[in-house]
């Protein structure tokens, strides 16, 4: 055992507490991992996000008009007449069901980008959630059981983020660096 007087000489500026009697804690060896680092938020992260990103895109491509030119934009986010109609319904008539049905294609394709590079995946997540609570509430109640999964899913991500394979892991550490 370290005698007190040793461990503050040797640490006398690396806690906070300094004085006399102070207690100072010993540094941590090896250092804890950070909120979200682990090798299973690794594994977790990847599989949710390709998860919801594939049925982010599916779902996208299923309501939308066949694409005719792959480099045109527009092209993918044509919604198909059945989307609008739906539309018009989720949204009890208050907006226009055309440019409603574009949002919600839009906002499929955007999140499930996102969430496949990992980039502003918590806000992603988040819109997960709302959009799960908003299925449950006025487009399908009785497919509770799948939606519920979904918003966990987001629910997941919106608390614990993408994991260190992901673009904001990376821009997080390089935020450190500097």
């Amino acid at each position: 055992m370290m005698s007190q007087e040793r461990f503050r000489a040797l640490f006398a500026g690396a806690g906070e507490a300094s004085g006399p009697g102070a207690v100072l804690e010993p540094p941590v060896c090896p250092p804890r991992r950070r909120h979200g680092g682990t090798p299973i938020d690794l594994v977790v992260g990847l599989a949710i996000r390709a998860a919801l990103a594939v049925q982010f895109f599916s779902w996208a491509r299923a309501n939308a008009q066949p694409v005719g030119d792959p480099f045109d934009w527009r092209a993918w986010l044509a919604p198909d007449a059945g989307l609008a109609q739906a539309a018009s319904v989720w949204t009890l008539g208050r907006v226009d069901p055309q440019l409603a049905a574009f949002v919600l294609l839009a906002a499929a394709m955007l999140i499930g980008l996102s969430l496949s590079a990992g980039f502003l995946t918590r806000l992603a997540g988040l819109f997960v959630v709302l959009g799960a609570i908003w299925h449950v509430s006025f487009v399908l109640p009785g497919a509770w059981p799948q939606t519920l999964a979904y918003g966990a899913l987001g629910l997941y991500l919106a608390l614990r983020g993408a994991g260190p394979a992901s673009l904001d892991w990376a821009l997080a550490r390089l935020s450190r660096m500097a």
